[in-house]
């Protein structure tokens, strides 16, 4: 607003309104006075450019954000620590004390809930991730090693780490904020349920569909922060959350929308500034932001089954535009043989559905 504003800008603009024929040259009495004053005004100027990322806030206003949506009562959602069990083997009576840390070979740190102790050769645990973040959902068998060998234990193995989920984004709260200011949550309406779903963590974006099956009726499809499906843990917790927000009366149904899978591939001809497996990697990045900006942008309409033909509140994956990414990617010159979701036309995604991408080939 104001960040081309000089201090010699100011300056002649304080010497434009004087009305004395007083020396203002440079190393003058008045002309220093006048400067030191210019300096001390520019920078107050230059300040309230503060104020706009503050009262309206983006992805860039930083703590603003949590400021001005908790005067809304919206608040960061802080993430969730992921889990999985641990079984050890051993000589009976051998013991884990409870917080030993357990960590994969790339160095994410797990502890034991609760001490194990060996009997009829094996004893069973809980591990729990030191941070919270989706990065913490490991696979079965990942976790390789300890700080220390336990006597009596000769081996251990985890089970598939479920539950872990990353704080908000910033990008993610300013939706939500905006969300919350565009569309009013009251009384059990539609956007009442949204903005209680979208409190859980694991949630990215929600869906309603009022009477779904009847008066009194509600589903709430749940989609996550990346715009795919939710697993059964961030099913329930909605569901808990919503329960307990709600007006007493309507039926509530709370479900993960389904994930339609849709698989992208094609030959490319490139020129020598990439390679086939960097076009890969920018196809899989730019489809899988496309498919995501589908459901952010379906999934602010929600829907009334007395009013509307659910099956027809279809959206589409479009064919071209996933052929416009792939031609945008530097260095490609043309390409063949493009198929999504094994096709060369157009995808239609049903109103509970989300697209997923699925594997991408680039040959």
């Amino acid at each position: 607003m104001y960040e081309n504003l000089t201090e010699e800008q100011v300056k002649a603009r304080i010497i434009a309104r004087l009305q004395t024929s007083l020396l203002t040259c440079e190393g003058s009495f008045t002309g220093d006075i006048i400067a030191a004053m210019a300096t001390e005004i520019c920078q107050c100027y230059h300040a309230m450019d503060a104020l706009q990322s503050m009262f309206y806030v983006d992805e860039t206003s930083g703590a603003y954000i949590d400021k001005q949506s908790s005067v809304v009562g919206i608040t960061r959602k802080a993430g969730t620590l992921a889990a999985c069990t641990v079984t050890f083997t051993g000589t009976d009576g051998a013991t884990v004390p409870a917080g030993a840390p357990f960590y994969t070979a790339a160095g994410l740190a797990f502890y034991l809930d609760g001490a194990a102790t060996i009997s009829s050769g094996t004893a069973a645990g809980t591990l729990t991730a030191a941070e919270g973040g989706a990065a913490y959902n490991i696979g079965a068998g990942e976790i390789v090693s300890t700080l220390r060998n336990y006597s009596g234990i000769t081996a251990y193995t985890n089970g598939a780490a479920t539950g872990g989920t990353d704080a908000e984004t910033d990008a993610a709260l300013v939706e939500r904020y905006y969300s919350r200011m565009r569309r009013s949550p009251t009384s059990g309406n539609p956007y009442h349920y949204q903005t209680w779903a979208g409190e859980v963590d694991g949630v990215g974006y929600s869906r309603v569909i009022a009477k779904w099956n009847g008066d009194g009726t509600v589903k709430v499809l749940l989609a996550s922060p990346e715009g795919g499906a939710v697993d059964a843990e961030v099913i329930s917790a909605a569901a808990a959350h919503i329960g307990a927000e709600r007006p007493v009366g309507p039926a509530v149904t709370v479900l993960s929308a389904t994930a339609k899978s849709l698989a992208v591939s094609a030959a490319v001809t490139i020129d020598g500034t990439t390679t086939k497996a960097a076009v890969q990697t920018a196809l899989a990045e730019a489809v899988g932001a496309y498919f995501k900006s589908l459901v952010a942008g379906n999934f602010t309409q929600n829907l009334d089954a007395e009013l509307d033909t659910i099956a027809e509140k279809t959206y589409t994956v479009l064919y071209n535009r996933v052929a416009f990414l792939l031609l945008s990617i530097p260095g490609v010159v043309d390409y063949s043989a493009l198929t999504v979701g094994g096709g060369t036309a157009s995808v239609s995604i049903a109103a509970d559905e989300v697209p997923v991408l699925g594997e991408v080939t680039v040959s």
